[in-house]
């Protein structure tokens, strides 16, 4: 994003978010209002190249990060409420359709911060994208940040990951994760493609002990992996590998909070003991 005379403006890092939020993704190959992928084709995704054995207290299976299926995991939709220094200011939604096609992922983020009942700040994401064979096929994302539109296409052929975004294009390694956290085979990488600049980012992801995390229905164990490097930020993952947090700090220092919606109570529950 560029900057803002606005002092206090978020930097939704990959999002996202969604950090992509949370990048999401998909071109010509659909949109939130296309007609519903058929169902009958499961889709898995197994992304080998990234080793998230380097992790091994994290998850309660070395293999949770293969072969990776969001619709077993989350069921159709994730959800999470976005908060600023504690006050909640948003929303990031991502939904998950499998079909014939692949696996389209849409995730949305509205951002919305007010003083004294006037709009000081806005921002929109909408991120579409199409994954097959366990890698990335297709993105399209389009930003609004306060009035400021910027685009990031992608798409995949021979030579890997072909790039469009707002200083040019580029070709990507055909097996680089997006920035928008849902995978956790993105943990044990060391280049991501953030979905708000259409650019690399190098980063060194680290693990810390497994702790309480709050979500908007109690409590949940997981564990936080920090990334340094070109992006900073901090996501959190429960054992079976499912995106259940997130948290960076915004240009003016406020800190930025995903806090999710749909974990369910059970597993709170359980997590707890």
């Amino acid at each position: 994003m560029t900057p803002s005379a606005i002092p206090f403006r978020p930097i939704l890092i990959a999002i996202t978010l969604t950090s992509a939020t949370i990048a999401l993704t998909l071109p010509p190959h659909g949109t939130a209002n296309a007609t519903p992928m058929s169902q009958n084709h499961p889709v898995s995704l197994d992304h080998e190249p990234s080793d998230v054995s380097v992790f091994p207290a994290a998850f309660g299976d070395p293999a949770t990060c293969q072969k990776f299926d969001p619709i077993k995991r989350y069921g159709p939709v994730l959800q999470f409420q976005i908060r600023r220094n504690d006050s909640p200011v948003g929303s990031h939604t991502v939904n998950f359709n499998r079909g014939r096609d692949g696996l389209q992922v849409v995730a949305q983020t509205a951002i919305d911060i007010s003083f004294f009942g006037f709009n000081a700040y806005s921002f929109r994401y909408r991120s579409e994208s199409l994954w097959r064979d366990g890698e990335l096929s297709a993105l399209s994302v389009k930003v609004d940040d306060d009035g400021e539109m910027s685009n990031v296409e992608a798409a995949r052929d021979q030579s890997g990951l072909l790039v469009s975004g707002p200083d040019g294009e580029e070709t990507l390694p055909s097996g680089i994760f997006p920035t928008d956290h849902w995978h956790c085979g993105v943990l044990g990488s060391t280049s991501v493609l953030n979905t708000i600049t259409g650019k690399p980012n190098d980063v060194d992801i680290t693990a810390k002990p497994s702790a309480m995390l709050s979500t908007t229905n109690g409590e949940l164990r997981a564990t936080q992996f920090t990334y340094d490097g070109e992006l900073q930020t901090n996501a959190w993952y429960d054992r079976d590998g499912r995106w259940v947090g997130l948290q960076f700090k915004a240009r003016d220092g406020s800190e930025i909070t995903y806090r999710c919606m749909n974990c369910t109570a059970q597993t709170a529950f359980e997590d707890r003991g």
